[in-house]
């Protein structure tokens, strides 16, 4: 509760350098009711978590292996006997 002799408290807006009278001047970073609804607000929404739909089973591991030593082969090929 605040006492009855009340202290003003002045402070300058960091964009148009008027002065104004606040409590908290750090909960609207120090700006001035006309500046203040002039800045845009962004809302941050809840993030969605986005499941990896990028899956890999056996069968597709075993391909790309075989693949990997195929091309092994043709590059030793070419290597050593040609």
């Amino acid at each position: 509760m605040k006492p009855p002799y009340y202290k003003a408290l002045w402070h300058n807006c960091n964009i148009c350098r008027i002065h104004y009278m606040s409590d908290d001047p750090q909960l609207r970073a120090y700006l001035c009711d006309e500046c203040w609804g002039s800045v845009p607000h962004f809302v941050v929404q809840k993030q969605t978590v986005q499941e990896n739909k990028n899956e890999w089973n056996w069968t597709t591991i075993a391909l790309y292996t075989l693949g990997n030593l195929c091309c092994l082969t043709v590059i030793g090929y070419y290597l050593w006997l040609k």
